[in-house]
């Protein structure tokens, strides 16, 4: 029995979306270790930096601040406007909590405005700094004892320098047994000191608490700028209101040590609430000094508003009211005390604007709008008696006089306790906790969305490679993404490639304008070109060869997989042939060594099995080694046929093989695409065709010399020939716009040089079979 490899190609039922989700697949399958590295190194790196970045904490706290009308009295609501108050305005109270201020004391409380830290290199002290314990310094790696490695102990209570020097980065270099020296940013010695003492020098005092490492060691010390600490401080100060005009501030605060910046959210907290009581006690004195000097006006007017009405009711007696100036009497102690607060109000603007500032002018037009109103009351009552009027207005006098006093007494007495801090309009709700654990780094979501990243990244790789680095090995993708059949797919033979390998190492000697060739050195072949030349006409050819320094594959090995895969391409090739305009097939490829002279020998040998007069050529007039596998010398071929020096008769020699002819390349010629551009070579085409039943041309690479592209303009059918995973789509694509421009037919490729895979690569059709006669069996099935 007989079993050979056949390989089919064919595209899967399913619409383009399960196609490209298959491509997608089959792409992270083949290249499956490097999208697991990518991936693994890409987590790796997400999981060190979530251990090494350094963890950040929040502290919060709360803050209500409400309206100031809480502070005034009720027993004279036409009164309120005389404390400065109003609604809830929170986006001004934030901009006070940052402002300078309310930042500045917890500066200077902290001491915030220096730092201090050691020197480090980046990453690598930080992974280190992870093995060490606090007081015990790890000794310096790599030589390097200036930078910290880790367990190194340095404080500094506080540091003053001269003006040129704030802001400069000063070094302080350890020198053992807690002394030390300070230089500037340009190495320039200012102090000596020891831990624990405070050292001064050079216009500078510092205080360095505790200094534990390794001599050498080096720290930084910077004294910043007043202002440069406050917006700092102001700038990581986050501030927002909780919800809309509520009332209530959220103040944050992040850093890396928690217990620092949960003392300092409250500290914030404390001087905005210490600021706001100091204002509000600066405007109740204010206020009060003003309505201190109105009191003695006030009680004058009070006074003789009683005894004008004393002596009226003294002077008529008793007075019984009528309704009419009942009303009159309400309505017009309404608008005396509007009036009367108004200029109360004028009074105390007064003492801070001037008569024409906007504010003024607005209270005067309000002023005399309601004066206006009060006239037009008036003029309703000029029917009432006399003296029922003047009644009326001297009790209203009394009235408005007395309740304006009362109100005033009222306000001094709420003034008073403010300016003596038990009142006040912002309160904290909830102050700021040590936090617990950090906002960031979040190590859970930065290795989840590592792992993700990872995974994108890696299959993203193993695209970028398939498309613009590594070949295209899928037959199936070919097909759809270039709309052209594949004809068959043939396996890597190891046997081939030994042959290929032997015959590198006994490649007969050259001319040296010919060495290349066949692989060899210029200097072997000029030491063999004198005894080894053969010249027909004026064209000389490489010597004769005898042997075949590339046997065909089809003989020696008949069984071989890659010999089944052929004869697969052999059946497949028929169909592709039956409209062609003629029997002449060109076999190109992209680029060399591609594998399209074994190709090309092989399947001429196998045609020529099945009975047919086969004549194989070689049209690579560069490069052309189809001799090779045929064992006839190259001399006497193509070139010498279209330049007239050998006859049409004798060109065409017998291989050994029955039914196939051999037409080799003949010598390299300096112009080869002009030889093949002329005339002659399209007439000996049509010759050959009329005398053979199939011609097949063995022609250059398609990307490598326009050659190609002119045999496949004149022949019937064109197969394109492809190394599996030696070619890019831009290869591929390339290639065919180059056979479109000249016209060619292209009835379909081959995928050459397939490996072999277990368990199938393309889907359950990619299986291979090798058919060979086991010892004890016959052909025809017997056994010895």
């Amino acid at each position: 029995m007989s079993t050979y490899d056949t390989i089919e190609a064919t595209v899967a039922p399913g619409g383009e979306e399960d196609a490209v989700m298959r491509d997608l697949g089959r792409m992270i399958i083949e290249q499956i270790w490097w999208v697991i590295g990518i991936a693994a190194a890409v987590i790796l790196a997400a999981t060190v930096y979530a251990k090494i970045s350094t963890p950040i904490y929040s502290a919060d706290a709360l803050i209500q601040v409400d309206s100031g009308a809480g502070n005034v009295g009720s027993s004279s609501p036409a009164l309120a406007s005389l404390m400065p108050s109003g609604g809830v305005h929170t986006d001004a109270e934030i901009e006070i909590i940052k402002s300078r201020a309310v930042v500045e004391p917890v500066v200077e409380q902290f001491k915030l405005n220096f730092g201090a830290w050691p020197r480090t290199m980046p990453y690598l002290s930080r992974i280190t700094s992870l093995f060490a314990r606090d007081g015990h310094p790890l000794g310096a790696l790599f030589g390097m004892g200036a930078y910290a490695w880790g367990g190194e102990e340095f404080a500094v209570d506080s540091i003053s320098v001269p003006a040129p020097l704030e802001g400069a980065t000063l070094t302080l270099r350890a020198l053992g047994a807690g002394r030390y020296q300070l230089f500037d940013q340009y190495g320039k010695l200012l102090l000596t000191g020891v831990a624990g003492r405070r050292a001064t020098g050079s216009g500078i005092s510092i205080d360095v608490t505790t200094l534990v490492a390794r001599p050498d060691t080096e720290f930084y010390v910077m004294r910043f700028p007043q202002l440069d600490a406050v917006t700092g401080l102001a700038g990581g100060l986050q501030v927002m209101e909780k919800g809309h005009d509520t009332g209530i501030v959220q103040l944050s605060f992040m850093g890396p040590d928690p217990h620092a910046i949960t003392a300092i959210t409250n500290a914030v907290a404390q001087s905005y609430l210490r600021h706001r009581q100091a204002r509000a006690q600066e405007e109740a004195s204010r206020m009060l000094n003003f309505l201190n000097s109105e009191m003695p006006r006030l009680r004058a007017e009070v006074q003789r508003a009683e005894t004008a009405l004393s002596e009226y009711q003294s002077r008529s007696g008793s007075f019984q009211p009528t309704v009419e100036a009942s009303v009159y009497l309400s309505g017009g102690l309404e608008y005396e005390k509007a009036i009367a607060a108004m200029r109360v109000t004028r009074a105390e603007l007064l003492t801070r604007f001037t008569p024409d500032s906007l504010e003024v002018q607005t209270l005067d037009s309000q002023l005399a709008s309601m004066q206006q109103q009060k006239d037009r009351f008036d003029d309703h009552f000029k029917t009432l008696p006399r003296s029922e009027r003047e009644a009326m207005s001297l009790q209203r006098d009394a009235k408005v006089a007395e309740d304006i006093y009362v109100a005033l007494l009222n306000k001094i007495q709420e003034l008073s306790i403010t300016r003596a801090g038990t009142i006040g309009n912002v309160h904290i709700i909830d102050e700021a906790l040590l936090p617990s654990s950090p906002v960031r780094p979040k190590s859970a979501l930065i290795i989840s969305a590592g792992t993700a990243l990872g995974i994108i990244a890696g299959v993203l790789f193993a695209f970028c490679r398939r498309t613009f680095f590594t070949g295209v090995a899928d037959p199936e993708f070919i097909e759809r993404r270039f709309q052209m059949p594949i004809f068959g797919s043939i396996s890597y033979s190891a046997e081939q490639a030994r042959n290929d390998r032997l015959s590198a190492n006994h490649t007969p000697a050259a001319l040296p304008g010919t060495a290349a060739r066949f692989g060899v050195s210029a200097t072997a072949a000029a030491a063999t070109a004198a005894a080894a030349t053969a010249t027909v006409g004026t064209q000389t050819v490489m010597p004769v060869m005898h042997k075949p320094v590339r046997p065909l594959l089809a003989k020696t090995n008949p069984f071989d997989t890659a010999v089944e895969g052929l004869r697969g391409l052999r059946a497949t090739l028929q169909f592709g042939l039956i409209d062609a305009p003629n029997r002449v097939v060109a076999f190109t490829s992209p680029a060399p060594s591609d594998g399209k002279s074994f190709l090309c020998a092989n399947l001429a040998a196998l045609l020529a099995e099945t009975g047919r007069r086969v004549l194989l050529i070689d049209a690579d007039l560069r490069r052309g080694r189809l001799a090779q596998y045929l064992g006839r010398a190259p001399n006497g071929g193509l070139t010498e046929l279209l330049t007239g020096q050998i006859d049409l008769e004798v060109v065409a020699r017998p291989t050994g093989v029955d039914g196939l002819h051999f037409i080799a390349a003949g010598a390299y010629p300096p112009n080869p695409s002009e030889i093949l551009t002329s005339t002659r070579f399209t007439e000996v085409l049509a010759r050959f065709e009329q005398q053979f039943d199939l011609v097949i041309v063995d022609t250059p690479p398609l990307l490598a010399a326009a050659d190609a592209a002119i045999i496949a303009n004149i022949a019937g059918s064109t197969v394109l020939v492809m190394r599996s995973g030696a070619h890019t789509e831009r290869d591929i694509a390339e290639s065919l716009k180059k056979l479109r421009r000249a016209r060619a037919r292209l009835i379909g490729g081959v995928i050459n040089a397939v490996p072999l895979r277990n368990g199938g690569r393309y889907g359950a059709s990619d299986y291979t079979y090798a058919y060979a006669y086991t010892a004890g069996e016959q052909p025809g099935g017997g056994t010895k």
